[in-house]
């Protein structure tokens, strides 16, 4: 493993850097601790509990952990061969046709379009409650992937064996499959939720830090949060293992290199790549759009989007994670109903799954209950009542939860004075804002992948880094 992880090293420097060390120095960290890290080390707390819950890392699907002063201690394990919500989850939404990797993030948006179903949803509960296959400590062992595949798909044959689950994703909701969306996600809302329960009883302690493919479901973290078993919690924003090599440099650089970590909650995740002025007027000329200059100045921005446009919006370094949070941004007027269904049909995807909302923080107790600062996009909050929610219907699901993102001007100036701009004309301080991207391709990054982006896709206008691109019409 160590000489494949060499080769992969210099691999990834000569494509990136064209250079790379003779002999780098290897350092395995184990995969848990890796997402305990990030959890820990970027959440503020000086000490916490922590979960761990994703697909398998080793041979370990959810890990129990409590830190403290910089040191971790594994509290408790839970076997992937025994239980793996992450993996269990994935096998189901491959059944319904939602795909096996963005499938899980797809169910948690058609779960309130089902019920409790219970001749679908007992079938969970022979695995509840989770806690029983709680072991103590991290173990190792060998469990390969082609049997954790074969296990669970059997797992998940035997529990639809006698479900009709045919159906169209892009077409006409089906109760049956949106039932067993329910269910599912039901079931990992209650095992997360009593992990929490569990892991409190056994610490005491109040504050809670997640990490893990799993920590991406944010209406489970919403049932953790609206639990009130913790006083704080945090979810590290790159929870699945994108995050991992981020916690393997901060655990090693601590306690392997002697370094000291400062201890101060992360509250933004602008890391990506940063793109020169000059590149960027390059490739706005090259195309030959209607394009004008506008800087920081919002408003023309803001009268599209109130004109009834939708907008893609490119500024400054990428994100990391799988959230657009106001750089790689597609934006539109969240008052307007139409624009869930417009927005969802430019992108290429399934016209039930909800849409995001960016507010300005002092705005999020207007529309949500117990509303808290969250950056990330990662925790559900509900909306305060039927008529806030009418007040927003593009932003608003249909079990009446939004999967927010609260901004202030500390982390983006230009973002927040877009969002203002909107309340200013509209009374609103919310704006619609979802990735940009189409469907089956990642989030852009490069100027060049933007233009391409904007170019196929059916948006009205591109700010892009101070530059406003109109398509004819708007």
């Amino acid at each position: 493993y160590l000489s494949i992880a060499k080769h992969l090293i210099y691999i990834a420097c000569r494509s990136v850097f064209n250079k790379c060390p003779s002999n780098p120095k290897i350092i395995p960290v184990y995969h848990h601790l890796t997402h305990a890290a990030t959890a820990y080390y970027f959440s503020g707390f000086n000490r916490t509990a922590i979960i761990v819950a994703d697909g398998s890392g080793e041979t370990i699907s959810t890990s129990l952990w409590i830190a403290r002063n910089g040191e971790f201690e594994a509290l408790y394990s839970i076997k992937t061969e025994d239980l793996s919500l992450g993996v269990l989850y994935q096998h189901i939404t491959k059944k319904i046709r939602l795909g096996y990797l963005e499938g899980p993030g797809k169910a948690m948006g058609l779960a309130p379009y089902g019920k409790d179903n219970e001749k679908i949803c007992r079938r969970f509960q022979k695995f509840i409650p989770i806690t029983k296959y709680l072991n103590k400590g991290l173990k190792e062992g060998k469990i390969w992937i082609e049997y954790r595949n074969y296990l669970y798909e059997r797992i998940v044959d035997s529990l639809t064996s006698d479900l009709d689950l045919e159906w169209n994703p892009h077409g006409e909701l089906k109760q049956e499959v949106a039932d067993l969306a329910w269910c599912i996600q039901n079931y990992v809302e209650e095992s997360m939720v009593s992990l929490a329960q569990f892991l409190k009883d056994q610490t005491g302690e109040t504050n809670l830090a997640l990490a893990g493919g799993v920590a991406l479901n944010a209406r489970a973290n919403m049932r953790i949060y609206y639990s009130n078993i913790f006083s704080d919690i945090f979810i590290f924003p790159v929870a699945n293992d994108a995050g991992t090599p981020i916690g393997a440099a901060a655990y090693v650089y601590e306690h392997i290199l002697g370094g000291k970590i400062r201890s101060r909650r992360l509250d933004h995740v602008y890391f990506g790549f940063e793109y020169s002025e000059e590149e960027i007027a390059n490739v706005v000329k090259k195309g030959k759009w209607s394009y004008e200059y506008i800087g920081e100045d919002v408003n023309p921005v803001i009268d599209l989007v109130l004109k009834g446009g939708v907008v893609s919006w490119y500024q400054g370094r990428s994100e990391i994670g799988p959230r657009a949070l106001g750089h790689r941004s597609i934006i539109a007027d969240p008052r307007n109903k139409e624009m869930w269904k417009k927005v969802n049909e430019i992108k290429g995807r399934e016209w039930w799954r909800p849409l995001a909302p960016s507010l300005i923080l002092e705005d999020a107790s207007r529309y949500f209950y117990k509303a808290t600062h969250h950056p990330f996009m990662i925790l559900m909050f509900k909306y305060k009542d039927e008529d806030t929610c009418r007040k927003v219907p593009a932003v608003c699901h249909v079990d009446l939860t939004a999967r927010p993102q609260t901004v202030t001007g500390n982390e983006d100036r230009n973002w927040y004075n877009l969002i203002r701009a909107f309340k200013d004309e509209t009374g609103e301080g919310i704006i619609l804002n979802t990735s940009f991207n189409l469907a089956g391709e990642p989030l852009v990054e490069s100027p060049y992948d933007a233009i391409k982006s904007f170019a196929f896709g059916g948006f009205d206008a591109l700010y892009i880094q101070g530059w406003l691109i109109r398509k004819k019409g708007i």
